[in-house]
């Protein structure tokens, strides 16, 4: 490279003359020698004539040099490099340009061989591209094209040195690119539509008031199906099954779905509020599509409603379903529930109950009063437990210390030598596969059957032969409690085993000061005749003094992050990481002006948030997002590898994003 190197020396020779001359020149000017001044303006004219034919000889020489460089190559393959058909640059491992063919400036317009491939392509990944090395193939898009770039790292390295050249081909795939937009925009998307809880809207609707709501609502639905361009089908007095185009969706997405809010303004006579639930599929043929429909409209109801779900291969997703939802009147499926579930205990051997890791009053109330109805049927039952939170340990071993629950109570390991073919097991207060009591007896038994009140997340259990899933009740022993009253003309229960279920049912609605509704109170009512002792429930459940102390100093470390939102947290190692969280969290809401509150405690390495709402902040939606779940007004989430610090950051951002939706 003598012949280049030369030629870079001469050319910064010729600008430092230019600089000297032009500094002389204006010397020259401001001493008012005009003569003398002139014949230096007329040098540097020259000079300025000289660098600029030195430069294009210069960029000319370097393009003639490499391209009679051999390369180590014979004539027939640099003749086929120099007059390639695609677009083709050769560059140094630090992304400069050492050549590229004449094919190549139709894509950038000039000449940019010695320029850095990234000041010409600021998108182009070039760390992605070394890394690929002999596979080297990406997309790019510039100009308003859209190229594949494949290529290879060369080695032309001599006995002395080493030597690599990355060498990249573009691919125009445009048109390419085009096609498959247009094909993507095209493609048939299946939605199933549905009015939640018509029967009971229209009860809850003057008679002569009916007919124009029915009416408004139907001139909504059809306004937005003729707006996306959709096909629709009303197959029964509350559903819709609709079809449209893919780039409808895009536009509904960008909208946020904005017919949930339409529906909402509706005010024709009715006492509550006009919502619907729509599930949307996106697969890869019509039937796909369907299926997932299906799927996700599983989903929104499984979710409380009032929402739109989206499902497509890799991922579901959610918009709505801000406002709590209303209490169902009818009692028609807890009734068809109970029968179904008396035919499969009947039909079983054993049967064995179980909840979710770390048990709390809900889970363990719902088993035990399940347990007695399989008790009544006359069939073998076994409560699956394991660790459980020490705030509820009294609670627990009320339990255990009756002589009906001494043996009942087993673990994982006696409950998978005690299954056969003929076993059933009941899951409760939770849907999601990953946090059951045991995994393996979740997967050695063939006949399940679900029971939750949780709104559902992506995890699911679905391979049950009865769901009895319910996101508007208060809790799982609000269900369970409707179901015995189903199962038998005069169900008995040990006061003992009404108090748990009373118990679970308490916890979970804050005594009965969050997500009650008049089935909440009937339950209750039924328990409470069955001899409940409230007192005592209530002082099952009082908080020791050390836990007490680190709520209070919780709760005054708290700072309001926005619009009645409390954030805190006990970055001290806690051995009851959720019990602390979630006590403080409650107690946070007792704060005039506070309505929703967030708490991070700290355990080894992992920190665990609750979160908790009064109703106004669905606090589901925001620790969905740091991959928790729960309640719209009781949540948690665990965030594992992470400091406070880190934790505190991405429950913040968790909420911005969830209120700019």
């Amino acid at each position: 490279m003598d012949n280049k190197n030369f030629i870079k020396r001469a050319t910064v020779g010729v600008r430092v003359y230019f600089i000297i001359i032009a500094a002389f020149t204006v010397l020259t000017f401001l001493r008012q020698d005009y003569y003398v001044g002139a014949i230096e303006l007329s040098i540097l004219a020259v000079l300025g004539i000289h660098y600029l034919h030195n430069k294009k000889e210069k960029q000319r020489q370097i393009t003639h040099y490499i391209e009679e460089l051999t390369f180590h190559l014979d004539n027939a393959t640099r003749d086929t490099m120099l007059h390639f058909p695609l677009p083709m640059l050769m560059m140094s491992l630090s992304g400069n340009v050492i050549w590229h063919n004449r094919r190549f400036v139709e894509i950038t317009g000039e000449e940019i061989i010695e320029k850095q491939i990234q000041s010409v392509f600021p998108d182009l990944a070039l760390l992605q591209i070394l890394e690929q090395k002999n596979n080297i193939s990406i997309e790019l898009e510039h100009g308003g094209k859209h190229y594949q770039i494949v290529g290879n790292i060369a080695d032309y390295s001599e006995k002395d040195s080493k030597n690599y050249s990355v060498v990249l081909y573009f691919i125009d795939r445009t048109a390419e690119h085009i096609n498959a937009k247009l094909y993507d925009d095209g493609r048939f998307v299946s939605c199933e539509l549905m009015i939640d809880n018509l029967d009971d809207l229209m009860k809850n609707t003057p008679e002569e008031s009916r007919a124009k709501l029915t009416a408004t609502i139907e001139q909504k639905i059809s306004g937005w199906m003729n707006k996306i361009g959709g096909i629709s089908r009303k197959y029964e007095k509350d559903k819709y099954y609709i079809i449209f185009e893919n780039k409808s969706l895009k536009g509904m997405i960008d909208s946020k779905f904005d017919i949930l809010d339409d529906v909402r303004e509706i005010h024709e006579g009715n006492k509550i509020p006009v919502t619907l639930s729509l599930g949307i599929g996106k697969g890869e043929n019509v039937r796909e599509s369907d299926a997932f429909a299906k799927a996700a409209m599983d989903m929104a109801l499984g979710r409380g409603g009032d929402q739109v779900v989206v499902k497509d291969n890799d991922r579901f997703l959610f918009f709505g379903g801000h406002y709590e939802g209303f209490e169902k009147v009818t009692k028609v499926k807890p009734r068809v529930v109970a029968y179904a579930l008396r035919e499969l205990i009947d039909s079983a051997d054993t049967v064995f109950i179980m909840g979710h890791k770390m048990p709390d009053p809900d889970s363990v109330g719902a088993a035990v009063g399940l347990s007695r109805m399989v008790r009544n049927r006359g069939r073998n039952v076994y409560i699956i437990m394991g660790q459980v939170c020490g705030n509820y340990s009294e609670f627990f071993d009320v339990l255990q210390k009756d002589e009906a629950y001494s043996k009942m109570f087993i673990s994982e390991a006696e409950a998978l030598s005690l299954v056969d073919g003929n076993s059933l097991l009941i899951v409760v207060d939770t849907h999601n596969p990953e946090i059951v009591e045991s995994q393996k007896l979740l997967g050695a038994v063939g006949d399940k059957v679900l029971i939750d009140h949780h709104r559902r997340g992506e995890h699911f259990i679905g391979d049950t032969v009865l769901s009895y899933h319910e996101p508007y009740a208060s809790s799982t022993c609000e269900m369970v409690t409707e179901i015995i009253q189903y199962m038998e003309e005069q169900p008995s229960l040990s006061v003992v085993e009404a108090q748990a279920l009373y118990a679970g049912l308490s916890i979970d609605t804050k005594y009965f000061t969050v997500k009650t509704g008049v089935r909440t109170f009937e339950a209750a009512s039924f328990l409470r005749r069955l001899g409940v002792d409230t007192t005592a429930v209530k002082l099952m459940f009082q908080s020791d003094l050390d836990i007490y102390v680190k709520r209070s100093k919780i709760v005054a470390g708290a700072q309001i992050y926005k619009q009645g939102i409390a954030i805190s947290s006990w970055d001290e190692d806690e051995p009851q990481p959720s019990l602390i969280a979630s006590v403080a969290s409650d107690e946070l809401l007792n704060i005039a002006g506070i309505t929703t509150s967030f708490v991070l405690c700290k355990s080894n390495d992992t920190i665990f948030i609750s979160g908790r709402s009064v109703g106004g902040v669905n606090v589901q939606m925001i620790l969905e997002k740091l991959g928790g779940g729960g309640h719209m007004t009781v949540a948690g989430a665990q965030l594992p590898g992470i400091t406070m610090d880190e934790a505190m950051e991405k429950l913040k951002d968790a909420i911005d994003k969830t209120f700019e939706e």
